[in-house]
């Protein structure tokens, strides 16, 4: 088996160069348009930290990845965008920190 150790340095420094472009935004900034048709930054950022959150889940938690699979199952045309909505609603300043929670229990976890 390969170790995986580049891999997990490379998302943590590339996470941690965009939280960092992230981070100094204003409110209004991070409600504005992506590439992504009708996501915003916060759109953007929520769907990272639920992704990172689904990882550690899967690494973590057999059962509460199964749960997460039967929600993706039950709505599979909503299931990212609804988890990318619910995030972006929240406050900025709240959505960076639980990301960065997330990230460093991944992170960890991966380890």
């Amino acid at each position: 088996m390969s170790d995986p150790t580049p891999v997990i340095d490379d998302l943590r420094e590339e996470s941690e160069e965009l939280d960092a472009l992230v981070a100094s935004l204003s409110p209004q900034e991070w409600r504005l348009a992506t590439p992504a048709p009708g996501w915003t930054v916060a759109h953007q950022i929520g769907h990272l930290h639920w992704t990172d959150r689904a990882a550690l889940v899967a690494v973590t938690d057999e059962a509460g990845f199964a749960a997460l699979v039967e929600q993706a199952l039950a709505a599979p045309d909503r299931y990212v965008d609804d988890a990318a909505e619910e995030a972006a609603g929240q406050a900025p300043a709240a959505l960076l920190v639980a990301w960065r929670q997330t990230r460093a229990a991944l992170d960890k976890a991966l380890r």
